[in-house]
Parts: structure tokens; sequence; C-alpha cells
């Protein structure tokens, strides 16, 4: 389970990290959940999480204070995009308890 909530966390980073801001709006939580359950290879890890804890974490996600560029950033793979200071603490704020939970092998 640890190492699953470290590869999707750093999925995620490296997404927001490498990507761009999307169209207008906030993405759907399906949106999110998608990139996080098609996942892909990062450093020679595959770091997909299965659907069901993908929905889970993209919730959280999207009930988080990340902007909407962020968000569309990830949801776009857009690899120019560098978040902003506010959208790194957001990150770091959302509960690590929460996505534990999403991957915990009864969350779903």
């Amino acid at each position: 389970m640890t190492r699953k909530l470290g590869i999707a966390l750093a999925a995620t980073v490296v997404l927001l990290a490498g990507c761009g801001g999307g169209g207008g709006g906030r993405p759907s939580v399906d949106e999110i959940s998608t990139v996080l359950s098609e996942g892909g290879d990062i450093g020679g890890e595959d770091f997909s999480i299965p659907e069901e804890q993908a929905d889970c974490v993209a919730k959280a996600f999207h009930e988080s204070d990340l902007s909407d560029d962020a968000l569309n950033a990830m949801v776009d793979r857009d690899e120019d995009y560098e978040p902003s200071d506010a959208d790194e603490k957001a990150l770091t704020e959302i509960s690590t308890d929460t996505v534990a939970a999403c991957v915990a092998p009864d969350a779903n």
C-alpha cells in the first residue's frame, strides 16, 4: 500500500510539475481519475492505480485547493506547466490520510 501511495503521489507531483494549464473551468473528478488510472511511465515506474482508487484520489484532488490550471495541466498532460507556489502548497496539503485511505486494500 505504501508503495502505491508513494507512486500515486509522485505521479501527481511529476504531472503537475511537467504539465501545462488547460482549458476553462475545473476538470471533473472523472477526468482526473482517468489520468490517474491510465497512468504512464515515469522513471521506469508505471504509476497507474486501479480505477476505484483513482476515483477516490481524484475526488481528493478535485476538492483540494489546487487551482483549475493545475488540475487542467494534469488532465491535459501539458509538459510546459509550472505550478504556482500556491499549487505546490495545496498539493502538500492534500491529506496523506485521505489518499492513503483511497489506496488501502479495503477502501473501496
